[in-house]
């Protein structure tokens, strides 16, 4: 083979490893477009999903758990103990040092009068929980210990997404209705404007794929 043949391969097969390069980055970069347009897309579908408050008509149930953790949540939770739309209710995620007549005392503070014999005959305190995982756990022990078959969930607006995925799959067989709650004022409305909730939002969503994931992986393995 002549000099001149040689250097033609050479040349040739730099120029097919450099059109090689080229086509793997621009696959790279259409994967990375459609990933991010995706993410993206689903995090205004997350938005929009978001309810604004509960329902205007407060459904019944044998038991309301409430998760520690945002503002209005428990006292909104112990007002519909109140009101009679459960007999029972477990506040779970509890910090170890609140007793249960300084809970009653927060409640007060919150213009929530829970009387001692509500509070001792109706009112659980978890302090097992210490995420929305662990929330799950420890409310599904107490539905089943209590041989409860219904539940109104109550927990942030913005956490209402992860906590369904949470809570249904740590008890399938239980008919759960949703209460989102509202953080207290100015909330929510044009979180946009707040880095600090700018944040939250974003986080939410983060933790909200990563239980869709966990739990659909979870599913799709044998037993």
């Amino acid at each position: 083979m002549s000099a001149e043949c040689r250097q033609e391969n050479r040349k040739h097969g730099r120029n097919w490893k450099a059109g090689a390069l080229r086509g793997w980055l621009a696959g790279i970069l259409v994967v990375a477009v459609v990933a991010g347009g995706l993410w993206i897309g689903g995090f205004f579908w997350f938005l929009a999903d978001m309810p604004s408050d509960g329902p205007r008509a407060a459904p019944q149930a044998d038991a309301i758990v409430v998760l520690t953790g945002g503002s209005r949540r428990i006292p909104v939770a112990v007002s519909l103990l109140l009101e009679g739309h459960a007999r029972a209710l477990l506040v779970t995620g509890v910090n170890d040092i609140v007793s249960p007549s300084e809970f009653r005392a927060a409640m007060a503070e919150s213009e929530v009068a829970l009387d001692a014999e509500t509070m001792d005959c109706c009112v659980a305190l978890g302090y097992g929980a210490h995420d929305t995982i662990g929330n799950a756990e420890e409310a599904a022990n107490w539905m089943t210990s209590g041989g409860y078959h219904s539940m109104i969930l109550v927990t942030s607006n913005y956490h209402m997404a992860r906590s369904r995925i949470e809570f249904r799959a740590a008890m399938p067989d239980i008919e759960i209705s949703e209460y989102p709650v509202r953080p207290a004022d100015p909330g929510l409305a044009e979180w946009w404007k707040s880095p600090e909730s700018r944040f939250l939002m974003l986080s939410e969503y983060v933790k909200y794929q990563a239980a869709w994931l966990r739990v659909t992986f979870a599913s799709m393995m044998p037993v």
